[in-house]
Formats: C-alpha cells, structure tokens, sequence
C-alpha cells in the first residue's frame, strides 16, 4: 500500500454529539515536500484556505481550524510519519469525521503544485484525488482551483462564492500565516507583530485582523481584544457589502428569500442568517447598498480614532469613502439616490479639513441637487468653507 511522506496535524476533533446529517469533513496540514523551511507557512496556508473556502457548500461541514486548535493541543492529536489508508480508518474514527482530505506540496522556483487524497474513513478508501499547480505568487488563484477540485471529487457543486479567487496580497498572506505559526507556539506578542504588518500590507485582507484579535486573547488583555472585535465585525460586513456590490446580476433581498441555503439557515439559526446574509439587508438599490458602505466605513474610521487614537488610519478611510463616492457619482449619475452618496463625500471632506475641496462639492450639490433633503447643512458647510479659506 502506497504511503505519503507526511508530518500531519490533525485541523479538527468533533464529538460525536456534535454531529450532523451532513458529512463530516476533516482537513489535515499539508507536508511541505520541497526541503526548504521558508515555505512551511505554506502546510498551514493550503489547509486553512481550503476549509474557508469548501465551508462555502452548505452540503457539509467542516470544522474550523481555529475553533479546532486548542483542543488539538490540549489532546496532543499530532500524527508524525506515513500515513496510508489503514491508518487514515484510525485517524477518522478517532475524530469522527466521514472524510479526510489531505495531501502535499511542492515548490520549484517560483511554481507551485498541490497534490492530494480524499479518503473516506470507515472504509479506507480512496474515494477522490486532486492537484492544482501555478505560480506561487498566486496562491489564491491557486488555492481556489484547488477548493474547486476538492469539491468536486466529492461530487458537490462548487459555490458561486468560489466563483472567483480573492486578489490579496502575497506578502500579506505570507506575513499572516507566519504569525499564525506564532501564534500557535504561544508566541503571542511576535504574532501580534506579523498581523499587524499584514494588516497594513492589504488592508482588505481580514483574517490579520482576527489574528490581532485572538493575540489580544492570548495576551489576557480583554480591552483591546474587545476593540479589535468591534472593529473586525465592522470589517467582516464592509467585505460583504463589497462582494454584493461585485455580483451580477443584482440581487436584492426579495432575491434571498427563496434561495435554500438562506431558508435553512433562517429556520435554524435566524441569527446566523442575519449575518451570513447582512449585506442584503442593506438596501434594494445598488445606490442605497453603496451609501450603506460609505457609512460602515465612516464608522470603521471612527472606531480606529476612539480606540486607538489612530488618525492616520482614520483620515485614510475617510479617503477611502471620498473614493466610493467618486465612482458612485459616474456609475449612480442618473440614480435619485446620488445626493445621499455625494453628501457622504462631503462630510469625510469636512472631517478631514480639505476646504477647497467642501466648497467645490457643496456648490456641486446647490447646483445639481437644490432639493436635497439636507441642504440647510450643506449650505453650513459652505459658510464654514468659505470662513476657512479667507483666514488662508
């Protein structure tokens, strides 16, 4: 019987009571074949990314590496050495899972290629292979293949989510998962350090902003930890209003109702629902979704400068809604809703002291919008602009 050269630590331990109807599926490190440490991030990399990405299927479950991880170092569930299909049967058995996917990797120059293996564990039995190669800058566009695959080898469907790989920085991706490394050593205030410079290599990038928040954990330092979760579900639901905003065709909330996933999930845990569907709960219109980003963000903006005091990042997402509201004015052009979008831009204007710029978009919206709702502010602003740029 064929074996796999592998150091395999175990992504999930599921109790038997926890189990569902769905299958169970347990996804292990991939083995960093290549002979050269500066890659190990990768075997924690592949692993995580795919169980972020196949949970996207609501056909299985799949439990979460983070959730996971404490249990398996407390339960001390490292397999070191050849794993082949008898031991895969132990392995199972021991966690309760239905499926196990696991596999290898290899680096040469600057490609990437990632095999692996799904073996059903009650039986043994191969039941699915998969392998995805590219260049490793690409990892994303790699890993996203690879879900793809690895879906399909168990015969699901793959996700519209799926539909497209995320485009994040490489070396963010790269920083975090060595803080995660870190992290898992109990090397809290390393880890720390590493999420905190990915987060500043792609702000986009969410999962730094977790690992912040679980290294404040760590650190029992609680009120920062409750900051930085505030801050992150602000983030969580700015990416899903960017993600809608991307689909087409458009989807309002009467689109929702009727998709099964929603419905089940509704039934069973309306909370969750709520979530996991926020961003079409914001508005019917494309307009109104984008005035709701524009908000999420200022409020992001807010929360950096009261909790830490951190203008920098503050003003630089006050920008970042003077940019949504740049786009919006040549895409939303003819929409009744613009005025709503372009008054959001005035205000990060004013918070950010560009007068110029606040009497050049308050005469935009005197001229264009003289009905506006709130033009009594818009007419304080100008008065307050044009105060500012004679003591100039």
């Amino acid at each position: 019987m064929k074996k796999i050269l592998a150091v395999f630590v175990l992504l999930s331990l599921v109790p038997v009571s926890q189990m569902s109807a769905k299958d169970v599926i347990s996804v292990l490190y991939f083995d960093n074949t290549t002979g050269n440490k500066d890659y190990e991030w990768l075997r924690k990399a592949i692993a995580d990314m795919l169980i972020t990405d196949i949970s996207e299927s609501s056909e299985i479950e799949v439990v979460e590496r983070e959730n996971m991880q404490k249990i398996i170092q407390e339960q001390k569930l490292v397999l070191a050495g050849l794993v082949d299909e008898d031991e895969a049967v132990k392995i199972g058995q021991m966690l309760n899972a239905k499926k196990l996917v696991y596999g290898s990797f290899v680096v040469n120059g600057s490609s990437v290629r990632i095999d692996g293996k799904i073996t059903d564990s009650e039986s043994g039995k191969i039941v699915g292979t998969f392998s995805s190669s590219g260049v490793v800058k690409n990892i994303l566009v790699v890993q996203n293949e690879l879900a793809g695959k690895v879906l399909t080898a168990m015969g699901i469907k793959k996700p519209v989510a799926l539909a497209q790989p995320m485009a994040y920085s490489f070396d963010a991706v790269k920083t975090y998962y060595e803080g995660l490394d870190l992290l898992d050593l109990g090397i809290a205030e390393e880890a720390l350090k590493k999420f905190q410079e990915a987060s500043k290599l792609d702000p986009n990038y969410l999962k730094p902003y977790e690992g912040i928040e679980d290294s404040y954990k760590f650190l029992l330092d609680f009120k920062q930890m409750r900051y930085q979760k505030e801050i992150n579900d602000k983030y969580y639901k700015i990416h899903q209003m960017q993600i809608r905003l991307q689909e087409t065709p458009w989807k309002a909330f009467v689109d929702i109702i009727g998709d099964p996933e929603y419905k089940e999930l509704s039934a069973k845990d309306p909370d969750a629902a709520f979530k996991k569907f926020y961003a079409y709960y914001q508005g019917d219109t494309p307009a109104q979704a984008t005035w709701n980003l524009q908000n999420l963000v200022m409020e992001l903006a807010d929360l950096y400068e009261e909790y830490f005091n951190d203008t920098d990042k503050q003003h630089s997402l006050y920008q970042e809604v003077i940019s949504i509201a740049d786009k919006g004015a040549v895409q939303f052009k003819n929409d009744k809703f613009l005025p709503e979008i372009l008054y959001q831009k005035l205000l990060a204007l004013v918070y950010t002291e560009q007068w110029s710029l606040v009497k050049k978009e308050c005469e935009n919206l005197m001229v264009n919008f003289g009905e506006y709702r709130m033009m009594w502010a818009v007419e304080d602003f100008y008065e307050r602009a044009l105060e500012k740029l004679k003591k100039k």
